[in-house]
């Protein structure tokens, strides 16, 4: 019986973290952690979905939006986001966390964001990864992805993006997002491609898995 394992990855916007993770997830057969996290904390906090997804480290909520409207022409009207019930921070992060650590209890799993290197650490066969890429490359990613008509507006929203995560992550792991020390492998997706990225990780995975098998049997011994 194979053992489980657990695949974080941590990215920046416009590396190719949700591409790069569903397709490590459909070629391992195993689960992809996203909307069930979010479905889940929404009943534990009793608050609506689209409320708390602003909430999240990924992107969502508000810039989501603000990208989508860039397919419709600009807004007459600045955006004002709905109103949360007030949850601390530490609150927040805590129900998010005890959610994460039981949908990827039982079972392998790829999660994406969410300081799941941190939240899951000490985890047997924890695999974290971090992809990365230039600006350039990130910026004309986004661009094309959320039909985002001019650079300015793609910078800004990538800049945002990079300081709500370094914030996030620090609040919650005290840990530098970017610091290479806290993952197994850091992958420019530009230089390696979505396809080599995906190929860099299911080797990690399974040096990782085949490390664990070793130690397992020498234990028996």
């Amino acid at each position: 019986m194979t053992p489980n394992v657990t695949i974080t990855i941590s990215r920046q916007l416009g590396s190719g973290g949700s591409y790069v993770g569903k397709h490590v997830a459909d070629r391992l057969h195993i689960k992809y952690v996203d909307r069930e996290i979010l479905r889940k904390l929404s009943a534990y906090l009793q608050e609506d979905e689209k409320v708390l997804s602003g909430r999240e480290e990924r992107v969502s909520g508000f810039w989501e939006r603000v990208m989508q409207t860039f397919c419709y022409g600009v807004p007459e009207a600045g955006y004002l986001p709905p109103p949360l019930r007030t949850i601390p921070d530490e609150d927040f992060f805590a129900a998010e966390a005890k959610i994460i650590r039981e949908v990827t209890g039982d079972c392998s799993a790829v999660i994406v964001g969410r300081a799941g290197f941190h939240i899951l650490k000490g985890r047997p066969n924890l695999v974290k990864v971090l992809l990365h890429a230039p600006r350039e490359f990130r910026v004309q990613r986004i661009m094309k992805i959320y039909s985002i008509p001019d650079r300015e507006s793609a910078e800004a929203i990538l800049d945002n993006s990079d300081r709500q995560r370094a914030k996030f992550v620090k609040t919650v792991t005290g840990l530098d997002w970017m610091d290479a020390s806290s993952f197994n492998v850091c992958v420019d997706t530009e230089a390696a491609g979505f396809t080599g990225a995906t190929e860099i990780i299911l080797r990690l995975v399974e040096n990782i898995l085949h490390t664990s098998s070793a130690k397992g049997e020498k234990a028996k011994r």
